[in-house]
């Protein structure tokens, strides 16, 4: 608390000592490559003996306002370029445009030119070690270097960023051990729309790299910023047309070794030129690409009771086979005008559309006698996002205006999602013999290895028969429009001392919707359906003619599999070592749907194949979000060796919801009955957000960075909402569950403290050490599907204020809650970074290049759960009879889904037109559930990754490419930790195989 109180009293301290200013002058302009002409982002622009300088953007621009008259050194400097002293003098109120070309350093007496991967090396390092806060870079040169899928593998290559993928590209990423929800991602500072059903993550693979100009990672927030990214910000970068002509086309192929497939491409396309003497920029980047995303996985359950717990074998195998090709395209449109006095006006459009064409093949190998599943879900995913931005950087006299308006867009949603499940129940002849399902394994094999238990599947498809069949859809749809005005007065009072007053205010709307339908056929409860329902609302009697299914394979009521094989069923070897049999053929699988979709079981049309499962209806909402904000923010230089920023921000939350509830249980069987109504509910919050930065500079070659500051997480979209869902126990869905919302959950706050030590020396490269403490209160979490027992259930209600009686009486429950913990999240860590070329060293040995980083990350967390408790029914005059109770505990653990260890290491070498980069890429092991006692925990295994990037010029204008992903193939996969026992099972394992690209770079 003592600490936090400083921070108050400081942020109020900086935010009055803003004081008039007497500068008049203006200096501006762009900072290039003396030899190629490049823009140098990053550089340092300043006048010497003054506290006024500026680090050039993106686009290499510099701006030095409010100069009092007289005349100056203008000092530029950037790394491994010549420093250069220019003479400038300051008559009155005039603006100066000076453009300033740097000369690289001469190395053994020559000029060497910066090329490729060293450029954008020391593009990022100038860019880090000039920002006024904590940040991580990620150029355009080493963007284009990268072998990597998508946005997000670009940024996995910072320190601090662990990876979530799917099909073997990423596609979240996870900040300093905290999920994707707990951070922002934007596009030129404008927020993209959330991709997920419920949470407020981004899937960055819909992103591609390449129509990007570089990332920005931001560590530490400032007032300006929005508030609720905890873990961090991240910024995509796009860059102004360019002066000259740009024209640049990619294209590749691919071939996936996992299905040994080709026919895969990714082309892109970029524009780019100015016009109306140079005032005017058109800038087009599209791209198109397919993939094949395919993957194989496996799953083994265990039986852990066996001798009272101490001992286990294996019960179930399932494996599964996703045969998936994902195609991406993205169309970004830029339009710059440049205003007098060096401003801009910019209209920027991005978009990008994801789909996902896949089919999962599943089937189990149970252990204990009971029925083999096996079947197939097809899957079609569409994802798009769109974010279009006017935004405006305008001077007028001694005052700085940045304005912008924004929308932006996201939909997700399943045109088509049709799974179909047979059954083959063990069975044995006269004599005793299996002759379906799973023949005897002996008690040896039962701790496997588990592949040895496939072959004593018996794949007996004449007794294999339908099981269930669901249709299912689901979509979500967000928008967000934004308006912001930032307002900024520089101010010098001589000695050194200069700064910067700025004050500035945002309103964002958000509007979220999200539906779910499910249709359940349950051919394992009835007979065949025999009817079907024309276009013309007639109920006639089925016919197949013409179709694989005209003459239907039954057994006598039953439809068998063999309607949906071939006359050979395919399989797989999955890893090489397990049998996936058979693979169902994946047109019948939507014929079948066709034909069936409206039938009936008699000819009035009363009694449908495919049934309404209400349960999935009532997960409906449709909400409003609006966050108005305002900051004050101070920036305060002591010369060029201190920085301090000072200022507070203010949030406030008003947001209107639309959900459904039942009234009453939902309950029946197969399929649940009951009413559902609409309801609605309104949230309202504000948060004070103080915040302070302070940064060093003793000397030329030591940064050492201070911030402390205070953050906040949002829930999710599901979270607050006025639901209840009650379900009755069925026997296809056993067990009461109960689903309840949190109207007053309120968001997360943490205060933030970072320290950063960056070194640079032009041999040796920047060296950075920083370490970060978070400590988060009011964390929500949910209680996820945890069983309660009638009395425990009253009491947990209690507990946590949930104002609604048990639906189910006498009964027993399952309950999902969410809810904000009385006890404190606690986040820390470590990451090191070093950054080095080697054009200090002789000969071929000055063409390397070499980055990496480490990451330690801490955390401990309270994990809900439920213990038993002993309790007494009293009845005198007997005595009272003990009874046991599950009860609501909150365990210490570590925050799930937080790898402790993270490492990237890019060794590169550049010669003439010959570039090379092999990349790996480790994260360490993290826990994905901890079970309420101990015995089923999850944990994922760390892996390592290498991936190789080789480009070859062949003439001045056209490059050859060649990206290899995931060289050795590696296994990501989780383990079973049994913590009372000790034992660490084998769980799941996942192959998507190596990547081979190659392509041409043609610039025009």
């Amino acid at each position: 608390m003592r600490v936090n109180r400083m921070v108050w009293f400081w942020s109020c301290l900086l935010l009055l000592g803003a004081l008039p200013a007497w500068a008049q002058g203006t200096i501006y302009g762009v900072v290039t490559d003396s030899l190629t002409g490049d823009v140098l982002p990053g550089a340092n622009v300043y006048l010497v003996g003054t506290g006024k300088g500026s680090a050039t953007d993106i686009e290499g621009r510099y701006r030095i306002t409010n100069i009092p008259p007289g005349t100056y050194t203008l000092r530029v400097s950037y790394l491994s370029y010549q420093t250069k002293n220019l003479s400038v003098h300051i008559q009155g109120a005039e603006t100066i445009l000076l453009d300033i070309a740097l000369v690289p350093e001469a190395i053994g007496g020559q000029e060497v030119i910066i090329v490729g991967q060293a450029l954008g090396q020391i593009a990022a390092i100038n860019q880090q070690l000039n920002a006024h806060t904590i940040v991580n870079v990620v150029s355009e040169e080493r963007i284009q270097e990268l072998p990597d899928a998508n946005a997000a593998e670009a940024l996995g290559r910072l320190p601090g960023v662990a990876l979530q993928r799917s099909g073997g590209e990423a596609n979240k990423i996870v900040l300093r051990g905290l999920s994707d929800r707990f951070a922002t991602i934007t596009v030129d500072g404008v927020r993209l729309a959330a991709t997920d059903a419920d949470a407020r993550g981004v899937d960055l693979s819909t992103i591609a790299q390449g129509s990007l100009a570089g990332i920005e990672l931001y560590k530490a927030l400032t007032p300006d910023k929005d508030a609720d990214a905890i873990a961090g910000s991240v910024n995509l970068v796009t860059k102004k047309a360019p002066e000259q002509r740009l024209i640049r086309l990619d294209t590749r192929g691919a071939y996936n070794e996992l299905n040994q497939a080709w026919g895969q491409y990714d082309l892109s396309a970029r524009y780019g030129e100015r016009f109306w003497k140079q005032r005017l920029g058109v800038q087009f980047i599209g791209g198109l690409e397919r993939r094949d995303r395919s993957r194989e996985y496996y799953d083994l359950a265990y039986d852990m009771s066996l001798a009272s717990g101490t001992d286990y074998e294996i019960s179930d195998i399932e494996l599964n086979f996703r045969n998936e090709i994902r195609t991406r395209q993205g169309l970004s449109v830029l339009l710059d005008l440049d205003t007098p006095n060096g401003g801009t006006i910019r209209l920027n459009n991005v978009y990008n559309a994801t789909r996902r064409s896949f089919v999962d093949y599943y089937r189990n190998y149970p252990t204990e006698g009971s029925e083999i599943f096996y079947g197939a879900r097809d899957r079609d995913q569409r994802i798009y996002t769109l974010t279009s931005a006017l935004r405006g950087e305008q001077y007028f006299g001694r005052w700085q205006m940045n304005w912008g308006a924004s929308y932006a867009r996201s939909q997700s949603h399943y045109p088509f999602d049709f799974d179909i499940r047979f059954t083959e129940p063990s069975a044995t002849d006269a004599e005793g013999n299996p002759i379906a399902g799973m023949g005897r394994i002996p008690p040896e094999e039962l701790k496997g290895p588990p592949e040895r238990i496939i072959a004593y599947a018996l794949n007996n498809f004449e007794r294999a028969y339908f099981y269930t069949a669901f249709y299912r859809g689901e979509e979500s749809r967000e928008t967000e429009t934004s308006l912001y005005l930032d307002i900024a007065r520089d101010y010098a009072l001589g000695g050194g001392l200069a700064g910067q007053f700025k004050i500035g205010a945002k309103y964002r709307q958000k509007s979220r919707f999200r539906e779910r339908h499910e249709l359940l056929a349950p051919y394992y409860n009835e007979a065949f359906p025999q009817y079907v329902k024309t276009a013309e609302g007639q109920v006639v009697p089925k016919n197949f003619s013409g179709t694989p299914f005209e003459t239907l394979q039954m057994a006598g009521d039953r439809l068998l599999v063999t309607n949906f094989l071939g006359l050979h069923p395919e399989d797989r070897a999955l890893f090489d070592r397990f049998r996936l049999y058979p693979l169902l053929d994946r047109d019948r699988l939507r014929q079948w749907w066709t034909l069936n979709r409206n039938g009936f079981s008699d000819a009035a049309g009363t009694n449908p194949e495919f049934e309404r499962n209400l349960e999935a209806e009532a997960l409906f909402y449709d909400l409003t979000e609006r966050v108005s904000a305002a900051y004050v923010m101070h920036t305060l230089n002591l010369g060029r060796r201190v920085t301090l920023i000072g200022g507070v921000r203010v949030e406030r939350e008003h947001n209107d919801y639309a959900t459904r509830y039942t009234p009453k249980d939902l309950s029946g069987f197969p399929v649940p009955q009951g009413v559902m109504r609409d309801t609605t509910g309104r949230f309202d919050e504000t948060v004070w957000l103080p915040n302070v930065h302070l940064t060093l500079r003793p000397t030329g070659f030591l940064t050492v960075r201070l911030a402390a500051y205070k953050a906040l997480a949002r829930p999710d979209y599901n979270q607050r909402l006025p639901n209840f869902v009650a379900r009755k126990a069925g026997t296809f869905y056993p067990g009461n569950s109960l689903i309840v919302g949190n109207p007053s959950l309120r968001a997360a706050q943490a205060w933030n403290y970072e320290v950063n030590v960056a070194l640079y020396d032009s041999r040796f490269g920047l060296f950075s050490v920083s370490a970060f403490y978070k400590d988060i209160r009011q964390m929500y979490h949910l209680i996820d599907g945890v069983f309660f027992d009638p009395s425990g259930a009253d009491s947990l209600f209690r507990t946590l204020g949930i104002n609604v009686t048990n639906p189910f009486q006498n009964q027993g429950l399952a309950l999902t809650y969410p809810y904000n913990s009385t006890k404190p999240t606690r986040v820390w860590g470590l990451e090191i970074e070093h950054q080095a070329n080697f054009l200090f060293l002789p000969g071929l040995l000055r063409h390397l290049v070499l980055n990496y980083n480490l990451s330690f990350i801490r955390s401990e967390t309270y994990i809900p759960g439920t213990e038993t408790e002993t309790y007494y029914v009293h009845r005198p005059p007997l005595p009272p009879i003990p009874r046991l109770r599950y009860v609501f505990v909150e365990r210490k653990h570590k925050l799930e889904r937080q790898p402790e260890l993270l490492a990237n290491v890019a060794i590169g070498y550049d010669y003439r037109g010959f570039s090379a980069r092999l990349s790996m890429f480790h994260q360490g092991a993290f826990n994905t559930r901890f079970s309420p006692d101990g015995r089923d925990d999850r944990m994922v295994k760390g892996f390592t990754r290498w991936d190789l990037a080789l480009r070859q010029q062949l003439r001045s204008n056209l490059f050859l490419l060649l990206n290899v992903n995931n060289l050795t193939n590696v296994e990501e996969g989780s383990i079973v930790l049994n913590r009372v026992q000790d034992w660490q099972l084998p769980n799941d394992r996942e192959i998507y195989g190596t990547t081979i690209d190659l392509g041409l770079r043609l610039l025009l």
